[in-house]
């Protein structure tokens, strides 16, 4: 099988795998909210990211 006959393949090369499972709940939970045109709460899921990132329990930026 071919790389490009996976979907899962074809998407993890357009994006960084996220190490970090509640950085990656905050981006989907971001994506939700800018799907159903609630830019308050995107905005909200983004400075959310941006605190978590900050602290020692993030595990994607233990891994930087």
């Amino acid at each position: 099988m071919c790389a490009e006959d996976s979907p899962r393949d074809a998407h993890e090369s357009l994006h960084a795998p996220t190490l970090c499972r509640a950085c990656g709940e905050l981006r989907l939970a971001e994506a939700v909210a800018n799907a159903q045109r609630d830019y308050s709460r995107a905005a909200d899921c983004r400075v959310l990211l941006r605190r978590h990132q900050a602290t020692a329990e993030c595990a994607a930026r233990r891994a930087e």
